[in-house]
């Protein structure tokens, strides 16, 4: 399954991202695993999902807690990139308040055959638990295999 999940702000942390040469968030990248967001996403999607990953603002968040600017256009640019690489993607998961606003914003359209899925941000406090976890993973993969 290719699964493309829309994020609000990258979150330069312990500046890795910047002193790799980045001064903007990449088009789109594979999110680690073992970061908070990763962790709760992979759940989401199963370990053998192909999960990349962009944002809805092009900025370097400094913290946690940071925000960027959303920028539709460059959303819109980075979807189109990612829809025209190997085949496109099956899901597209837009993933809190910020990038869903955006998402509508960008007016972008997937390409291929990719449903979309609304979800809070997978950081969100408050919402997540094992039980949303696993239906929001059982939807995922009713959608991917079309029951």
């Amino acid at each position: 399954m290719r699964v493309v999940a829309i994020l609000e702000t990258m979150w330069d942390w312990r500046g890795q991202t910047s002193e790799a040469g980045y001064r903007e968030a990449p088009r789109y990248f594979r999110i680690n695993p073992k970061n908070y967001s990763g962790r709760r996403l992979y759940k989401l999607v199963g370990p053998d999902a192909r999960l990349l990953v962009t944002n809805a603002c092009r900025e370097l968040a400094t913290s946690a807690k940071g925000h960027g600017k959303p920028d539709p256009i460059w959303l819109a640019e980075n979807l189109q990139k990612l829809d025209t690489l190997d085949s496109g993607f099956d899901v597209l998961l837009v993933c809190g308040k910020v990038a869903q606003k955006c998402y509508q914003e960008c007016a972008y359209r997937a390409l291929v055959r990719a449903r979309v899925i609304e979800i809070p941000h997978p950081a969100a406090r408050g919402h997540w638990n094992a039980k949303t976890i696993a239906e929001t993973a059982e939807q995922i993969q009713s959608i991917v295999s079309g029951s």
